[in-house]
């Protein structure tokens, strides 16, 4: 499971499988444009809630938005009890709806968020220094694009700059469904890899499709073979370190290494190959199109 213990797409929260108000005809979300920074290392954004600054980070791993209960509570929200997939409450966790959300140009209305005490998570290292994350259904049916070059964010209702598909798919059989995209391949083969801007790695490879990318022998764990560790991904995982040529839309993405899951990393039964992160995006203009389903890298 991955980040907070809660939302299993972000920090491995039980709360992923559980009941989320649909967003179809509530949540609307104004174009416009805003400064990209950088919250322990990962994309985040200054944000207004009524008169109070705030810093989110930006979570396309995650479906959900999540925000500080303390922050929803003084700003007089409404919360109702966290109930589960399986019709239980959970402990801690709420669900409320903030009617706006500004991020420069950007507005965000009727935003659901899951609230819960986050300083805990911040405290073990475990979540960036936000007050809360945008999720990727903040983006249903726009266009999202993050520059990496300019340091910008842009939401739109203009498409364009893409090479891959996006699908939605469970992260494992019991999993939240999440972003994954086709137009990566790791040495000349194609791989499915999820998106994921709280990963500060390159492409990490999951098991089940080691053998069928022809890398086995850059998987096998040996005593030299270097380890990274990784502070937001499963609770904070240990990584094994390899080299492959990555590409993306038949473009090299210079010399990077790829990842390998050890024990106590979280892996989606065989349903996708891969994740995709930060090391990847820096420098680099991501596009992830929602309403037609597509993907960009530049």
């Amino acid at each position: 499971m991955r980040r907070w213990q809660v939302l299993a797409g972000a920090m491995g929260l039980v709360l992923a499988s559980g009941a989320v108000r649909a967003q179809d005809d509530v949540l609307t979300v104004k174009d416009g444009k805003t400064k990209l920074q950088f919250c322990s290392d990962l994309p985040c954004v200054e944000v207004m809630v009524d008169k109070r600054k705030l810093m989110m980070g930006i979570d396309i791993g995650s479906p959900h938005s999540v925000m500080e209960l303390e922050i929803v509570v003084n700003e007089g929200l409404d919360v109702t009890p966290y109930v589960g997939r399986d019709g239980k409450t959970v402990p801690g966790w709420s669900q409320s709806e903030v009617p706006s959300v500004k991020a420069g140009t950007i507005e965000f209305k009727n935003l659901p968020v899951t609230a819960g005490h986050l300083l805990d998570a911040k405290a073990a290292n475990q979540m960036p220094e936000v007050d809360g994350m945008l999720g990727y259904e903040a983006f249903k049916g726009k266009v999202l694009r993050i520059d990496f070059k300019k340091n910008t964010v842009e939401v739109s209702s203009a498409g364009g700059g893409c090479d891959g598909k996006v699908t939605l798919i469970k992260f494992g059989k019991t999993g939240p469904p999440v972003v994954t995209v086709t137009g990566f391949s790791v040495n000349g083969k194609p791989v499915v890899a999820q998106v994921d801007t709280l990963y500060a790695g390159t492409m990490v490879v999951y098991p089940d499709s080691v053998e069928k990318l022809g890398l086995t022998t850059e998987a096998t764990k040996t005593r030299n073979k270097p380890q990274e560790h990784f502070a937001y991904t499963d609770g904070g995982v240990d990584m094994l370190k390899a080299t492959a040529k990555e590409e993306f839309a038949g473009r090299e993405l210079g010399d990077q290494p790829v990842y390998f899951a050890l024990p106590g990393v979280r892996v989606p039964d065989g349903l996708f190959d891969a994740k995709v992160g930060m090391k990847l995006f820096s420098g680099r203009t991501l596009t992830l199109d929602f309403a037609q389903s597509c993907f960009g890298l530049m």
